[in-house]
């Protein structure tokens, strides 16, 4: 009878303890829902090569399984933190007896009894709130759950589970990034001495914290004496090499490592992070960007930007004493508008000068007037409708303009100039002339389908073409583009790929996705060849034979002056400027500004024009690039580039003593003889005098 009872009450104890373990436990997750890939990971963004730019997290993680975690890493941290985990059932109830009684008798709580399984509990498995409460209910429920667990998965994937989620200090969460954090080495690379000291931090990170106080270090360094005894005692190591370790320099090089990295954000690419956070975060959201672990590689060449931003600076230096104090530059790939660098300003954190304001014109805060390289599409335009050639003699003689008075910037008025020469010399009549007679319409038209977006205030006042409303400077660029790739309308793109913590891929770069041809190659040449003279006139010396095309652009009392331009596989827009962080100009130069009202952020700087922008900061950033790569291959006339020959007089096709100019084949010809329609007040035209024939040698006189 009572082996009946002892047995029915047994059963009865059992079914108890399995419905009670059910209760506490069956809300329990699924090993697939604890996968530590399902882990909070750290995003990083990198360069075109691989090289990392910034890492974003919420929590600095990047997991990786326990094949690839130190060995010595595992062992330091069993045999500091559960001695008996590979035989405890998740509960060592002798360790946490010992905790209890010891916690009790000091009044204290500085014995912990946790094993590594109930840890992974409390990390992973339960809430916060909960995690973080001292009731009964759970810590029971903490202990079903670890036991639980250790029926369900294995030592390994415990042992992994913790060591990618548990906190290192210094905002490293798991140990591939304490690795990176304190050693700048992968977590399968770690020394014994550098796992002995990773595996005392999780205990209270914030207390050891190597790169704090002098408390702070002094406690992480009892602390790791601590660890390393703990080895000894556990056969992992002897004490002369513990005591070797410890009388290492591994603390002071851990914080010389540290003083000497850059900062978290660092200025020499912050604004382009931030334009890729707002990027990324658009596309898949903040949660994403800040948790996902995705690996970004964008368009940025770091080389690149390290240049860029030297000569953006240098700029700035080189004319500081003109009221300069910032300045940006934009390189693209002009075949698919790739970013390779982006120098938003010239200091990101100097306050004073709106710093973190981009002025590559991806922040509409950033766009800039963008003065004569407007011009550009004013001649570009007409040239398309067949209304000008780049022989047509333009108007530099006649300043009123529909009862409006226009001069030059050196006051002077060359007559009848070839549309050719009024672009390389950046003559301002001419354009308003051609901008007149053709309509701002058609000029306007043609530059948005060139994909600039600005709205133009006044598109029927011929001032527009002398660049007075803002544009974005990567429109702009983006735009001047088409005419060096052959006519195709390409936009801004920062990423090449984006791939989630799986590695799966969530996006790739297509250069040839949306191309649209906007323009003909043939005009795109044409207007490549003109535009190599402002180069030559302007910049000249090491980039007047080489395949360089440009244009300067001078804004109102100088406000902020451009240079923008292309070789064959190099877009280029570099400007110089004022700007201060309150509403008003300190610039000392402010009394420049006659037509509008001047404030910190249309901000006269003294005489500066697009040319000094040109020779301080486009020409020198284009021989430093092209020192350390190879020069491409002249530009190639497409079919329907014809060469003529044509006279000075009035831009007539002639067979003799004229020059070669080259035209749009049909349409863009010159359609006239020389002679035939000469400008107003041209004297009647005069024909060259025939080459006179060779007089007749003499009869040899016989002997």
């Amino acid at each position: 009878m009572s082996v009946i009872v002892i047995s029915s009450t047994g059963l009865v104890a059992t079914a108890g303890t399995i419905g009670v373990v059910d209760y506490f436990a069956g809300d329990l997750p699924s090993i697939e829902s604890l996968q530590s890939t399902k882990l909070n990971q750290t995003t990083r963004i990198l360069d075109r090569n691989g090289t990392l730019i910034e890492a974003l997290y919420h929590e600095n993680r990047t997991v990786v399984p326990l094949s690839k975690i130190s060995v010595k890493l595992q062992r330091a941290t069993i045999d500091t933190e559960d001695r008996t985990f590979y035989s405890n059932s998740g509960v060592d109830y002798r360790r946490m007896a010992i905790a209890i009684v010891y916690n009790l008798t000091h009044h204290s709580s500085a014995l912990g009894g946790s094993t590594i399984t109930q840890q992974v509990v409390k990390n992973d498995v339960l809430d916060t709130e909960e995690a973080q409460s001292r009731t009964i209910n759970r810590k029971f429920r903490e202990l079903l759950l670890a036991e639980e667990m250790e029926r369900r998965y294995s030592k390994a994937q415990i042992l992994e589970l913790y060591l990618n989620s548990i906190n290192y200090g210094s905002g490293a969460y798991g140990a591939e990034a304490a690795a990176q954090t304190y050693f700048q080495v992968s977590a399968s690379d770690l020394t014994w001495a550098q796992a002995s000291f990773l595996a005392g931090l999780p205990q209270a990170p914030s207390d050891y914290d190597v790169f704090g106080t002098p408390d702070q270090v002094a406690a992480a360094k009892f602390r790791w004496r601590g660890v390393l005894d703990g080895i000894v005692k556990m056969g992992d190591l002897t004490r002369p090499e513990t005591d070797a370790m410890f009388n290492s320099d591994l603390i002071s090089k851990m914080i010389a490592a540290r003083k000497a990295q850059p900062a978290q954000h660092n200025p020499l690419t912050a604004h382009f992070v931030d334009y890729v956070v707002k990027y990324i975060t658009q596309r898949y959201g903040a949660k994403a960007l800040y948790e996902g672990g995705l690996r970004i590689t964008t368009t940025l060449d770091l080389p690149t930007q390290a240049v860029a931003d030297k000569w953006v600076k240098s700029g700035v230096g080189t004319y500081a004493k003109r009221g300069v104090n910032t300045g940006a530059m934009l390189v693209m790939n002009p075949a698919d508008g790739e970013i390779l660098a982006m120098v938003g300003s010239a200091d990101y954190n100097n306050a004073a000068i709106r710093g973190q304001i981009n002025l590559t014109g991806v922040d509409p805060l950033g766009w800039r007037g963008v003065g004569s390289s407007f011009k550009v599409y004013t001649y570009a335009a007409a040239l398309q409708a067949g209304l000008v050639t780049p022989a047509t003699l333009l108007n530099d003689e006649a300043g009123v303009i529909g009862g409006h008075t226009f001069n030059d910037w050196d006051g002077k008025h060359e007559g009848w100039i070839t549309l050719r020469t009024a672009l390389a010399q950046s003559r301002n009549l001419p354009a308003l002339w051609t901008y007149g007679s053709e309509g701002g319409a058609r000029v306007v038209s043609f530059m948005h389908n060139l994909g600039v977006t600005a709205v133009i205030e006044n598109p029927d006042g011929v001032a527009t073409t002398l660049g007075h409303d803002p544009l974005s400077m990567a429109e702009h660029l983006a735009a001047y583009s088409a005419f060096d790739n052959g006519g195709y309308r390409i936009t801004r793109h920062p990423v090449l790929r984006v791939t989630d913590a799986d590695g799966k891929v969530l996006e790739a770069f297509d250069a040839n996705a949306g191309r649209v041809q906007v323009v003909s190659p043939e005009l795109g040449y044409l207007m490549t060849d003109l535009l190599r003279g402002p180069v030559k006139l302007s910049l000249g010396g090491s980039l007047a034979a080489r395949p360089v095309a440009g244009k300067s652009g001078t804004t109102e009392a100088y406000t902020g002056s451009i240079f923008i331009g292309y070789t064959p596989n190099l877009a280029v827009a570099a400007s110089l400027m004022h700007i201060d962080a309150g509403a008003t100009c300190n610039s000392g130069y402010a009394y420049l500004a006659t037509n509008f009202p001047p404030s910190g952020w249309q901000c006269p700087t003294s005489v500066l024009f697009g040319e000094n922008v040109g020779n301080a900061v486009w020409k020198p950033f284009l021989e430093e690039y092209y020192s350390s790569h190879p020069w491409p291959a002249m530009w190639t006339a497409p079919p329907g580039v014809v060469t003529r020959q044509v006279c000075t007089y009035d831009g007539g096709y002639i067979v003799t003593g004229g020059y070669n100019e080259i035209f749009l084949k049909g349409a863009g010809e010159p359609s006239f003889p020389c002679g035939a329609n000469p400008h107003p007040g041209a004297e009647p035209y005069k024909p060259p005098a025939a080459s006179p024939s060779p007089a007749a040698s003499p009869s040899p006189t016989p002997h």
